[in-house]
């Protein structure tokens, strides 16, 4: 690796450390200073592709295997219709910038899967990422207890025993508990299957700081994820954890504000404001089934259709209000062709992901994404009633360790070839 590989490495680490760290409420000229990292990065890594031979080649080929690939292909195909969906969107501005923070996406996947195909590499990001999560896994902890940092608008929730709900720095409880189930079933399956007593006994306190989390950020989304997951993870993997995850289950419920709070669920009255945006979005549709309204207008267009659909109507105070559901999202914004493009995402993302650990030969990476998997299956759940795949700080990680992912694969294949 040259001198600027070496740096872009190092900040790359770093954003992955900080960025959910930081909130956005901290920002300088309108950016925040997670984007000034990314921005910083992408800086660094064109400049590395102009004054560096192999750099340029790892670019030139990445283009190519780009264009070629089902899943980079299906990313690519979605931002095109991001793209087109600024010409006919009501608030052009808007859509323009979601359609900017998904290019940022892509780049960041770009640069990850084939600038740094390097198992070595690869390593040093989970690390990282591991690092990142016993940051705020213990942020968390010391917030649920001193409301440390807490979020002004969660001050007064009433979460567990009473307490608020937590959301570290991540705006609301909702992202945090997307952030903890996409993180704490690879960290269960390296404290399940690591060798040494010292990294079982850290792992397993790091699983139960993550579980810990889950309950303290009160989220009946993230609960049930982790349950999703929980299953997930027996059915994939072993069906031995079927007795262990069935008596974790039983004492969920078994404590009455956690097994109340996911049967709360199926409950229409806790559901009324979902139930209501819902049927905006599928209104939306029926008028616009597709090309849609237009990347990031659902909010844009949300408060015209309550005034003209008075059944919609939920609160006074209720204005430029999201979908709280990413797939209703997608068709209302992008259309028929937007929904094909995410769809085949996600299911050549799955299939990528389960490809992966039953090919990796090494047992870190094996067990890591073999809880990555029962991760994203619980994480695709959970944005049927939020729209966490367009949260920034909390979908930045499926995207990047999908990109991890995907560059072990061309490590796989490099080594076949050689």
């Amino acid at each position: 690796m040259n001198v600027l590989s070496i740096i872009l490495y190092v900040v790359t680490c770093m954003y992955i450390i900080v960025n959910p760290l930081i909130s956005n409420e901290i920002k300088f000229k309108h950016v925040s200073f997670g984007d000034y990292i990314l921005f910083l990065i992408f800086v660094i890594y064109f400049l590395n592709v102009i004054l560096n031979k192999d750099s340029r080649n790892r670019f030139i080929n990445g283009i190519r295997d780009f264009f070629t690939d089902y899943l980079t292909l299906s990313i690519s195909g979605l931002f095109l219709i991001m793209l087109i969906s600024v010409t006919y969107a009501a608030e052009k501005g808007m859509a323009l910038q979601e359609t900017f923070r998904f290019f940022t996406y892509a780049a960041l996947f770009f640069i990850i899967k084939y600038e740094f195909a390097e198992t070595k590499l690869i390593k040093g990001f989970l690390g990282s990422y591991i690092v990142c999560t016993i940051i705020m896994s213990v942020f968390g902890i010391v917030q649920y207890f001193t409301k440390f940092e807490l979020n002004k608008n969660f001050v007064k929730t009433d979460g567990f025993l009473g307490r608020p709900k937590v959301t570290v720095s991540l705006d609301n409880a909702n992202n945090f508990g997307a952030f903890l189930v996409l993180a704490i079933f690879p960290i269960i399956m390296l404290m399940i299957y690591v060798k040494g007593i010292k990294k079982k006994a850290f792992y397993l306190l790091l699983s139960l700081a993550l579980a810990m989390n889950i309950v303290f950020c009160y989220s009946r989304n993230a609960m049930l994820g982790f349950v999703i997951g929980l299953v997930v993870l027996a059915i994939i993997y072993s069906l031995k954890l079927i007795v262990p995850i069935g008596g974790l289950g039983i004492l969920m419920f078994l404590i009455p504000q956690i097994g109340s709070r996911i049967m709360d669920i199926g409950n229409s009255s806790e559901n009324f404001t979902r139930l209501k945006l819902w049927k905006t979005a599928w209104y939306m549709i029926k008028d616009h089934p597709i090309r849609g309204v237009g990347n990031g207008n659902f909010v844009s267009l949300y408060d015209s259709y309550v005034a003209k659909y008075h059944e919609l109507y939920i609160y006074y105070d209720y204005k430029r209000f999201p979908c709280h559901n990413s797939y209703l999202k997608i068709q209302s914004e992008l259309g028929i062709f937007g929904t094909i493009f995410f769809i085949s995402i996600l299911i050549n993302a799955l299939i990528r992901i389960k490809k992966l650990t039953d090919s990796l030969e090494d047992k870190f990476l094996k067990y890591f994404y073999t809880g990555f998997f029962a991760s994203v299956i619980a994480f695709l759940v959970m944005n049927l009633s939020d729209n966490l795949f367009f949260v920034p700080k909390t979908t930045s990680f499926f995207w990047m360790l999908l990109a991890m992912g995907e560059a072990l694969r061309r490590c796989q294949k490099s080594e076949f070839y050689r």
